[in-house]
């Protein structure tokens, strides 16, 4: 009978090995999960603007930052449209777009993208959605800001989308 009761509680002991080396490796895995939320998320590469089911890549490179701020006097921080100025006049948003877009929308015309936010608004878009959604993503994407300061960003414009 002893035997038995050996083997029972070797059995006994292997089953709670196992069971201690599951809960170490969940608590592995919980300590990787945290460490991986506390990384700070990478800044997408470019925005997205989706029309008539195409998506447009945009992101502003430092010649065409500078060929808009020469051609508004000013930093592109000032017709952002954030602060007390609200939202920038629908002009600047799209000349900033077009800018956004060479990169990788090649002979893009200016009058082009203004036909894109035609087609954009007949499907539903409105000019406060194109700010949140895509006008201001393309400056998180093009450096404007700090990573942990797009994020909040972007959390914010969702916010105010779903108000929307």
């Amino acid at each position: 009978m002893e035997l038995f009761g050996n083997k029972k509680d070797k059995a006994m002991e292997a089953l709670e090995d196992a069971q201690r080396a599951q809960e170490a490796q969940e608590a592995e895995g919980m300590a990787a999960e945290e460490k991986e939320a506390e990384k700070p998320k990478k800044k997408a590469p470019w925005a997205i603007w989706e029309v008539g089911g195409r998506e447009y890549k945009l992101k502003l490179t430092t010649p065409k930052i500078m060929e808009l701020e020469k051609k508004y006097k000013t930093n592109l921080m000032n017709i952002m449209g954030t602060g007390d100025g609200g939202m920038p006049a629908l002009t600047v948003m799209l000349d900033v777009t077009h800018a956004a877009m060479e990169k990788f929308e090649h002979g893009m015309k200016l009058q082009d993208v203004i036909k894109l936010f035609d087609k954009y608004e007949d499907e539903g878009g409105s000019q406060l959605e194109f700010y949140t959604k895509v006008y201001m993503n393309i400056f998180a994407v093009s450096g404007f800001f700090s990573t942990s300061l797009t994020e909040q960003m972007q959390d914010s414009l969702e916010e105010a989308t779903t108000i929307m």
